[in-house]
């Protein structure tokens, strides 16, 4: 009794979802069929379904737009002149960055001193007896530590005797460390030195830069700075160097050599080299420390020490420097 009770509760609601438009014809019919067999109760499964909620398909949540990957930083040439051949001029503004002094000012207190120091070192490289083009002309920068103005001092020196006008310089960078000419002016992704010292047949000149000075050139350490230590220990570069010397023997060469503490290379190129201009920064560097980086330098016969950073106060006149080089 129960039972049939059930049952007739069940198609009540059925025809009214059917008339409500809730309930499908088709599954109205199929609650007729069964409940018209012997009185049956329509079977769970079945019922089930009659009375499911429809599923309603959940829209999707849209994903935020993306924004497209931002292109790899292009690398461009440093912001210097072009030549004719579309190569690279070092402008003032490179070699300003690396330390250049202002030489609008001719008899400013700087250029002063630096042409004191340029006399001696044309003197010995191109006048006196003993000069020999390939060796003489050949002038390493060192200093004891880094931080004594040795690449300052390369730089300048080398831009005072090209303005002076008589003389060609040719600027080798030869330190491997970071904070070199080389990377400093932005021409890190140049080759130079140590490509040349790599493979011997390439032409120095493809490598040597022009810059804005006259008579003044450039040289960069080159792209192969990972193996600098294996290539200056072996004999290569030393035969690199005086080739470069005997190749333009009207030119001063200066290389700015690592400190002689830090590294090695000043005691391998020492031999092959005609003078060594070594700074040392006043009121730091010790003793000690100049005494052993002239042991290690020992082997090149003219070593001219020239004091930097000195406290300028009114005692002091013009040609104050001059006290404190020498020649060995």
């Amino acid at each position: 009794m129960t039972e049939d009770k059930s049952i007739h509760l069940i198609e009540r609601a059925a025809k009214r979802l059917l008339q409500t438009g809730a309930l499908e014809e088709s599954a109205g019919q199929m609650l007729d069929a069964d409940s018209k067999v012997n009185g049956a109760k329509p079977p769970a499964a079945r019922t089930s379904e009659l009375f499911r909620r429809p599923e309603i398909a959940e829209p999707e949540t849209p994903r935020p737009a993306q924004p497209p990957p931002e292109p790899e930083p292009q690398r461009h040439p440093p912001a210097g002149l072009q030549d004719a051949d579309g190569r690279t001029v070092i402008d003032v503004t490179m070699m300003a960055r690396s330390g250049l002094v202002d030489w609008s000012s001719l008899r400013s207190r700087v250029s002063e001193e630096f042409r004191l120091v340029q006399r001696q070192i044309l003197r010995t490289a191109f006048l006196g007896q003993s000069a020999e083009p390939g060796f003489t002309n050949l002038l390493m920068v060192t200093s004891a530590k880094p931080g004594e103005g040795k690449s300052f001092t390369a730089l300048n020196l080398a831009a005072s005797i090209a303005r002076q006008g008589d003389n060609n310089v040719l600027l080798v960078d030869s330190d491997t460390k970071r904070d070199s000419l080389t990377q400093s002016m932005g021409l890190a992704h140049l080759p130079g030195l140590l490509d040349l010292a790599l493979n011997p047949k390439h032409d120095p000149s493809e490598f040597v830069l022009q810059t804005a000075i006259e008579r003044l050139a450039f040289l960069p350490v080159g792209l192969e700075r990972q193996r600098g230590p294996e290539l200056f220990a072996g004999k290569e570069m030393g035969r690199l160097i005086q080739s470069l010397g005997r190749r333009y023997a009207d030119r001063l060469i200066i290389l700015d050599a690592p400190p002689a503490l830090s590294t090695s290379d000043p005691a391998v190129l020492a031999p092959v080299v005609g003078q060594v201009l070594f700074v040392v920064e006043a009121e730091r560097t010790q003793r000690d420390e100049v005494e052993a980086s002239l042991d290690l330098i020992q082997a090149c016969p003219t070593i001219t020490l020239i004091l930097n950073k000195v406290q300028i106060t009114t005692r002091y006149s013009f040609g104050a420097y001059s006290a404190y080089y020498y020649n060995s």
